[in-house]
């Protein structure tokens, strides 16, 4: 129901395992929002719930607050994928095995100006300031938010996710 009042544009899709601990129920295809993306993603319905309450609440009042225009564009680095945490070949399945997190690089305005995780992260103080902004407004609606602040494996994009566990870093 939510989902429905919300921007998203999404196609629902049949529940699936795809080998152990992988796979995804209740879970929609997400082609654009207010936003266009890098490419469409595979999200549980929370997680596409989540993602359309960071949008409305966080990113777009942050970019409107620090740059006088809105994002265009989210480049993101995919959802679903059935694998352990930080690739490793035994331990905890990472929560996009379950199509429940999302990998986000960059981010990018009405104007073109285009800002990413890496490169501004600890660069010029707007484009800083605006993605701490994103990192901690995130923290309202997704369980887990990672930043390059949290280790190397995310120097590059901020890793969101609706799971079982709370970070906030």
């Amino acid at each position: 129901m939510v989902l429905r009042g919300s921007r998203l544009t999404y196609s629902p899709v049949p529940d699936q395992v795809t080998e152990a601990g992988c796979g995804f129920a209740n879970a929609v295809d997400v082609e654009r929002s207010s936003v266009e993306f890098s490419d469409r993603f595979r999200a549980t319905c929370f997680l596409a719930v989540s993602w359309a309450m960071f949008e409305l609440h966080v990113l777009q009042p942050a970019a409107r607050q620090h740059f006088g225009q809105e994002v265009m564009r989210v480049e993101h680095l995919g959802t679903y994928a059935c694998r352990n945490l930080y690739h490793r070949d035994s331990g905890r399945r990472s929560e996009h095995a379950t199509a429940n997190a999302i990998d986000v690089a960059s981010f990018v305005l009405a104007d073109g100006t285009q800002i990413t995780l890496q490169s501004d992260w600890n660069g010029e103080a707007s484009k800083a300031a605006f993605l701490r902004a994103l990192r901690d407004g995130a923290c309202r609606f997704f369980d887990v938010v990672l930043s390059p602040d949290y280790n190397e494996a995310h120097r590059d994009h901020f890793h969101f996710d609706a799971g079982d566990q709370r970070a906030c870093r």
